[in-house]
């Protein structure tokens, strides 16, 4: 288990300020849990025969581990991590939102199909005028996304990355404690 980097608990702290605990949490257990080990491509290529040729694999020997244990980030090594991990989670976290919108446009728009012209007049002036949001209820308040929303973070997602990267060059250059 690694030393989380005193470096990091900026990022941290700016997270928690931003109302993305959830992702200051993910963080703080990803510094804990290490780099894990992926699977070697010729082991997943091994696998992937092994199931299409709808052979049981034989035991042979001793069970083996399966998996790698993770190798702990070390503290020179997180502030670049942490900067990566949060610039792709955020970018996940905005492509999911993203598509929970357009499902539950997707949904409304099928549920009100109109039946007659004056209901499709009807339609066309709804839609224009309002769009699918998503409300989240929690004890500090609302939490409102909408595609709007969703397109104004996509466009200033350019100005995180930059912001990222000068946090990551600015604490680079400072020592850890």
């Amino acid at each position: 288990m690694a030393i989380l980097d005193s470096r990091v608990l900026q990022l941290i702290e700016t997270l928690v300020a931003a109302r993305l605990d959830w992702l200051a949490f993910e963080l703080i257990e990803g510094v804990r849990l290490g780099r894990t080990a992926e699977e070697s491509e010729e082991a997943l290529a091994a696998a992937r025969q092994s199931i299409r040729s709808d052979v049981q694999p034989k035991a042979r020997g001793e069970p083996q581990v399966l998996l790698a244990k993770p190798e702990p980030i070390p503290a020179g090594e997180q502030v670049e991590w942490a900067a990566a991990y949060v610039e792709e989670r955020l970018e996940t976290a905005l492509e999911q939102l993203q598509a929970s919108i357009d499902a539950l446009d997707f949904i409304v728009e099928s549920t009100n199909e109109p039946e007659g012209p004056q209901d499709l007049a009807h339609a066309a002036s709804a839609k224009t005028e309002q769009g699918t949001a998503l409300v989240l209820l929690d004890v500090e308040g609302d939490r409102k996304s909408s595609r709007e929303d969703v397109a104004g973070a996509r466009d200033d997602f350019p100005a995180l990355r930059a912001a990222l990267a000068e946090w990551t060059a600015r604490a680079g250059g400072q020592a850890t404690i």
